[in-house]
């Protein structure tokens, strides 16, 4: 029984990724978005440093990308980018 219960918010996690998945998936296939990869080749030059981690935000004003970035000198920045247009709306230092 132990086991059973501490595996499900485990369940309940790959089940709402693979939600999100299928939603983005399915924003791509419409044109509400672009790919990630098409996001990434036009950010990654005005991006300073490793990629972490990437979110996909459904935002209440628009779709978005965070993109977590550790820089040259260690810190830990955030990029928040419009999945519609490749632009980047903010850049955050996330220490």
């Amino acid at each position: 029984m132990i086991t059973v219960l501490a595996l499900a918010p485990v369940a309940s996690v790959a089940d709402d990724d693979h939600h999100k998945r299928h939603d983005i998936d399915a924003a791509v296939r419409k044109g509400e978005i672009l790919q990630l990869s098409e996001i990434l080749k036009q950010v990654k030059p005005q991006i300073d440093g490793r990629i972490l981690e990437i979110e996909f935000e459904n935002s209440k004003h628009h779709p978005i990308y965070e993109i977590y970035v550790l820089d040259r000198t260690g810190r830990r920045l955030e990029y928040e980018v419009d999945a519609r247009t490749a632009r980047i709306i903010s850049l955050e230092d996330d220490h």
